[in-house]
C-alpha cells in the first residue's frame, strides 16, 4: 500500500508542516526520520535510560545524519494554550516563512479530532508530556531549513487533553527549546534505507495527515 506524504501531518508526538513547494521525497525523509527518532527516544525514556527527552531525541537524529546544533532555551509565554505559545515562539524566532505553515497546520489540527487524539495521546507519558512543532522551508534543491520547537512539561492534575486549552492552571515544570537545522538530503541518502526499513511499517499507525 502506497502512502502519500502530505504538506502537514501529526507524526506521533510531533506536528510537521511544510511550506509550499517541497517535493514529496523530502517530506518523506523528514517524516520517517522524525518517527525514527521519536520511537527510539520514547523506548529509552520509558526504560529509564534517559531523563532528558530532547537531548536523546537530538542524538537519535544525529545518528541518522542530521546536523542538530545545541538548542536555545526559551522563556515561557504566560496564558493561552500550548499550541498558541509554540506558534508565537516560532513566529518570533524564525519569522513568517516558518510561522505560516505552522499556523495552517494548527488550524487543521484543531478541527481534526482523530489527528489531535493521536498527537495528544502519543505526547503523554503518565503525568509528563513531550511534543515537537517542526515547520520546514526549502532552502535549495537539496537542503531544507527546519525549526524544531520542543516542549517538555508536567501536569498539576490528571488530563488527557492539553494542547488547545489554557495552560496556566494545568502545567508545571515546563521547559521549552528551539533548534534550527539545515537538513541535507544528499548527505542523508546513506541513511535513508535504514530508516525506511525501521519505521515504514508503522507509518499508518503514527502518521495522520492534516488538510492545509
Amino acid at each position: 500500500m502506497t502512502f502519500i506524504f502530505p504538506q502537514a501531518a501529526v507524526v506521533g508526538g510531533s506536528v510537521v508542516a511544510f511550506a509550499a513547494g517541497l517535493p514529496e521525497s523530502h517530506r518523506e525523509d523528514i517524516y520517517l526520520s522524525t518517527m525514527f527518532a521519536q520511537r527510539a527516544t520514547r523506548a529509552a525514556y520509558n526504560d529509564g535510560l534517559s531523563g532528558n527527552w530532547f537531548d536523546y531525541y537530538c542524538n537519535q537524529l544525529r545518528f541518522i545524519g542530521w546536523d542538530v546544533p545545541r538548542p536555545e532555551g526559551l522563556s515561557p509565554i504566560q496564558g493561552g494554550s500550548m499550541g498558541a505559545a509554540a506558534a508565537q515562539h516560532i513566529a518570533i524566532r524564525l519569522g513568517e516563512g516558518f510561522s505560516e505553515p505552522t499556523n495552517r497546520a494548527l488550524v487543521a489540527l484543531e478541527r481534526n479530532a482523530s489527528a489531535l487524539d493521536l498527537f495528544e495521546s502519543t505526547s503523554l507519558s503518565q503525568d509528563a508530556g513531550f511534543f515537537q512543532m517542526i515547520p520546514c522551508v526549502q532552502k535549495d534543491a537539496h537542503r531544507v531549513e527546519m525549526g524544531i520547537y520542543h516542549r517538555q512539561f508536567q501536569f498539576r492534575r490528571e488530563t488527557s487533553r492539553f494542547f488547545f486549552i489554557d495552560q496556566d492552571d494545568l502545567v508545571q515544570n515546563s521547559t521549552e527549546q528551539l533548534s534550527v537545522i539545515t537538513f541535507n538530503t544528499l548527505y542523508y541518502a546513506q541513511f535513508r534505507e535504514k530508516v525506511k526499513k525501521s519505521v515504514l511499517s508503522q507509518t499508518f499507525k503514527y502518521l495522520s495527515s492534516l488538510e492545509i
